[in-house]
């Protein structure tokens, strides 16, 4: 059947479909940059012109919305199947909305981020847009300062998800937020799944990297290594790796490492991430982050000086309360027990997700054995009795920890047993290192040209969808108004 489409467009007075609010007269009216679409934001965003490159995303989402609305919708409603095309359109406008987030995000407009996605939940009238906004609105709450309850929240708003779900971000973050106590198999089915959507290096990395931690947490070391050796070998030599690849090839590099005690290979990871620091790539942020990568090598590896300084330059470049609780743990080490009792007692445990808190706890408990002091003991006691760890080997630790705490808390002195029991060879501290298996929302501090290139090598999707409605439009042009 020939279907003759009206070319759409947004009255004047009425909203524009950027989201900003604003009527369309007076924001995307005389900005549409029609098949250059994505141009002007892309150079704005080289220039470092943020505001053009606001005003360049809104257009490009206005303009995309019209396409979808004058070719792809208006089979919709007349139960055309479409589907490819639908998820043509969802994908690329979710891509666009993406670029006007992170300028949100970065340019101080995050207040008014939940009222634009409000605006824009109406772009595209079907359920797979929906779910897109949900995932938005979520990750918008992952953001630092933001609240994961409030993220979970929004996720429950899409219902049970399984490994049957298709959406690779939503898979993503539903693996984030709720898969940490999660049964082994589950976790493992949702890792299957992700890794048969996305072949991504990046995807790739991560959550293989995240299968063999699990094999590892539950008592499995050899299946663990081999896993981890796999992508070192297949991984590790690639020149054209992302730096968001690299970074994880690290993580892999630092987790082999420290479980095979092989000090020559972290002390070769932390070598090549110091290298990487001279890239000029990095932002304070990216740096702090290769900081903090290098001091658990070294930590790793026992070289607790130098753990100590990278820490501390860590810190300088405003690293988290993480680096302050490792950097405890190295002057522990130290015998610095002072120092380590400070350090502790200063870091902002309202600051910590899941891993970290448990990371904190360890850390702090292994501390106020050394130093003997009564009121440190009694609240490692209750942070050690309240901590859930579904890990086993997570689990195991406390319930040493707790032990010896008690212990110490009722001779009054901490015993040889104790003090070693505290701060084993292998380190207090590892669970937010070991379950870090999340994506990076907000990357991981990189500059702006790396973000622009990222969005760029998913340029083949979008171009795709351009085609998409380039050739439609050929049908509609003669129906414009």
């Amino acid at each position: 059947m020939e279907i003759r489409r009206k070319y759409w467009k947004p009255k004047l007075n009425d909203l524009c479909p950027c989201g900003s609010g604003g009527k369309y007269k007076g924001c995307c009216w005389n900005r549409l940059p029609g098949f250059d679409i994505g141009k002007a934001y892309t150079a704005a965003c080289k220039d470092k012109k943020f505001g053009r490159a606001t005003v360049a995303a809104r257009a490009d989402i206005t303009q995309y919305t019209i396409w979808h609305r004058t070719n792809t919708a208006p089979m919709l409603h007349i139960g055309e199947p479409i589907e490819p095309l639908l998820r043509i359109d969802v994908n690329a406008l979710r891509e666009y909305v993406d670029r006007l987030s992170w300028l949100y995000y970065n340019n101080g407009k995050w207040t008014v981020w939940p009222a634009t996605l409000e605006r824009l939940s109406a772009n595209i009238d079907h359920e797979w847009w929906q779910k897109k906004i949900i995932y938005q609105r979520a990750v918008m709450h992952l953001a630092p300062g933001g609240s994961r309850s409030k993220a979970r929240q929004e996720l429950a708003r899409l219902g049970p998800i399984t490994p049957a779900e298709d959406d690779i971000e939503i898979l993503q973050i539903f693996i984030d937020l709720e898969l940490r106590n999660a049964s082994f198999s589950e976790r493992t089915a949702f890792f299957e799944r992700l890794l048969d959507l996305d072949e991504s290096p990046e995807s790739q990395i991560q959550y293989r990297g995240g299968k063999a931690i699990d094999l590892l947490l539950h008592g499995d070391p050899k299946a663990a290594k081999t896993q981890l050796r796999d992508l070192l070998d297949e991984y590790r030599n690639d020149d054209v790796l992302s730096p968001f690849a690299r970074q994880k090839i690290y993580d892999v590099q630092e987790t082999l490492g420290a479980i095979t005690d092989d000090d020559v290979l972290l002390r070769e990871t932390a070598a090549e991430l110091s290298a990487e620091m001279q890239d000029d790539i990095w932002t304070d942020q990216g740096r702090s982050n290769l900081y903090f990568q290098m001091g658990d090598c070294y930590r790793y590896a026992r070289e607790w000086e130098l753990s100590i300084g990278a820490y501390e330059a860590a810190i300088v470049l405003n690293g988290g309360p993480l680096c302050q609780i490792h950097l405890a743990e190295c002057l522990l080490y130290q015998r610095e027990i002072g120092k380590a009792v400070r350090q502790i007692e200063g870091v902002p445990i309202e600051d910590l997700d899941e891993p970290g808190m448990m990371d904190f706890i360890f850390t702090y408990s292994a501390v106020s054995i050394w130093s003997e002091k009564v009121e440190m003991l009694e609240k490692a006691r209750c942070w050690l009795k309240a901590l859930e760890a579904s890990e086993p080997l997570f689990n195991a630790r406390r319930l040493d920890l707790l032990v010896r705490v008690t212990e110490t808390a009722a001779k009054g002195t901490a015993t040889t047993e104790a003090k070693e029991d505290s701060a084993p060879e292998g380190g207090v501290a590892g669970a937010s290192r070991a379950l870090l298996l999340q994506p990076n929302f907000f990357g991981i501090g990189i500059n702006l040209n790396e973000i622009i290139e990222r969005f760029s090598a998913r340029k083949k999707k979008t171009q795709l969808a351009i085609e998409h409605h380039d050739t439609l439009d050929e049908e509609a042009d003669d129906d414009k108004t």
